[in-house]
């Protein structure tokens, strides 16, 4: 650990809290990053800035947990520079329909003419969810969809039966399981594959004036990741479930192995074209982006290489 005078503040945000980023958590609660020196204050974005983007650019956060999307979208509506994202945290989809009713097999055609509560806080869950249906020949304008709520009245509004499904991140679709409330029928990420579905970013001049604390970041971050694909569900859980004081320890651990078992965490931090183009390319397929933007306006990785190489 480094020596209190060598130490460095860092102030680092989500968007929500889920298990979905729970290689953020990992690197807080297992001392990944203090070990680096980087005294964290870490937290859920504020309503007042309404996302981590927005605080990163009026300079309230270091480094934040985003979606390429936006800085994609940004740069697709004119922008010359946007924040660059540099580390990789989800390499899938990490969202699950549930039915009301268990399905065995399910049938992509049942959703036709059914009511479906999406995911709300974010458009890149719903547009990745909209490009498997499109797999699936399922037109989405076909579906009934409810919109405008927050993740609790939208779990609330499924138990009182108002949709027939519902499309949620971990771990509220592991607590309407446990209760016997729906059943699995969609897991987004083995339908769309390796994407860079979520991932670290911060201000070009941020990473360009901190390098020190940076490096120490992602040497910090990429240690976490390595622990993370080496222990299981159990140990995870266990040393996550501080962020979760509402949620039992058993759920949090289904949750974290229900994420693992899909591969939707990477082994190290490297974003790569492909993760990117996998990304944009769902995009492009529900026109929330109009044309290709270049990799390396929205991608950094010499940062990464830089830190990786120092640890060897």
């Amino acid at each position: 650990m480094a020596s209190n005078s060598n130490r460095q503040p860092l102030r680092l945000m989500e968007v929500i809290r889920t298990l979905f980023y729970t290689p953020i958590y990992v690197s807080v609660a297992g001392g990944f990053l203090e070990k680096e020196g980087l005294d964290v204050d870490f937290k859920t974005c504020p309503p007042e800035f309404g996302h981590p983007i927005n605080a990163l650019n009026i300079g309230q956060a270091d480094i934040v947990q985003s979606g390429i999307m936006r800085c994609i979208i940004a740069s697709d509506w004119g922008a010359e520079t946007v924040p660059k994202h540099f580390a990789e945290i989800n390499s899938r989809d990490g969202f699950f329909v549930i039915s009301r009713t268990k399905q065995d097999p399910f049938q992509w055609e049942s959703l036709k003419g059914a009511t479906l509560i999406p995911v709300d806080f974010s458009p890149m869950p719903w547009g990745s969810l909209q490009t498997a249906l499109h797999k699936h020949n399922i037109n989405p304008a076909d579906i009934n969809l409810v919109t405008g709520l927050n993740i609790g009245d939208a779990m609330a509004a499924f138990r009182a039966g108002e949709a027939e499904y519902i499309h949620l991140p971990q771990p509220f679709a592991e607590e309407i399981l446990e209760e016997g409330s729906g059943h699995v029928v969609i897991a987004v990420g083995p339908e769309n594959g390796h994407i860079c579905f979520s991932s670290f970013v911060a201000t070009n001049h941020y990473l360009d004036t901190q390098p020190d604390t940076v490096q120490r970041f992602i040497v910090g971050y990429a240690n976490a990741l390595e622990w993370l694909a080496g222990h299981d569900a159990s140990e995870v859980g266990t040393a996550v479930k501080e962020f979760f004081p509402d949620v039992s320890l058993e759920l949090v651990i289904k949750s974290v192995d229900r994420l693992k078992a899909q591969n939707n965490w990477p082994s190290e931090p490297t974003i790569t074209e492909a993760s990117y183009q996998g990304l944009h390319d769902i995009l492009l397929n529900v026109g929330m982006a109009k044309s290709q933007q270049p990799f390396s306006k929205v991608i950094r990785t010499d940062i990464v290489e830089t830190a990786l190489a120092s640890r060897r």
